[in-house]
């Protein structure tokens, strides 16, 4: 099972229209981690769970979702009221308290990775304006929960993989 995550494209449209189209009926899911800037009905945003971030319009979105994929539980927040740039401790102890195996964040900018107490955590880094990287990044999921392996991979928008940040992890189950 594969998925698309992507977070803080802050207005682009065109882009986030062409990794969509690259990824079109090769990804089950697609997961927007806020910071659209976008109306939930344009075409961009059509078959993306998402989330409303610090810079959306107040109300377009929902501030988190829970969904169950592929027997794998995810939270999808943006992080902005979860304090994440302090710490994501709050967004961890909120994805355990909703189940999640996997929790997906954005609002730092920041690209990066981490399994804690058996979660997996997943910031895509911004598409736009990232932070700890020349280009914007996205994450290409591929979940086996058969065999309970996660491959989280970071790509560019040019879809080159970013390798420092890709990670192979072990799907814990509750």
């Amino acid at each position: 099972m594969k998925g698309l995550i992507v977070s803080d494209t802050h207005g682009w449209t065109r882009e986030v229209q062409a990794v969509k189209d690259q990824y079109k009926g090769t990804v089950d899911f697609m997961i927007h981690c806020g910071d659209s800037e976008l109306k939930p009905d344009q075409k961009e945003m059509e078959g993306f769970i998402a989330v409303e971030g610090n810079c959306d319009l107040p109300g377009a979105y929902p501030n988190e979702a829970v969904k169950v994929i592929g027997g794998t539980t995810f939270l999808v927040a943006h992080g902005h009221l979860l304090g994440v740039r302090q710490s994501p401790a709050r967004l961890c102890y909120r994805a355990q308290e909703a189940g999640a195996q996997i929790a997906c964040f954005g609002h730092t900018h920041f690209a990066g990775t981490f399994q804690q107490q058996g979660m997996i955590v997943i910031n895509p880094g911004s598409l736009r304006l990232p932070r700890n990287y020349r280009e914007g990044t996205y994450v290409l999921l591929d979940l086996d929960p058969e065999k309970n392996h996660v491959q989280v991979s970071y790509f560019t928008l040019d879809g080159t993989l970013v390798d420092e940040f890709t990670k192979t992890f072990s799907l814990s189950r509750n």
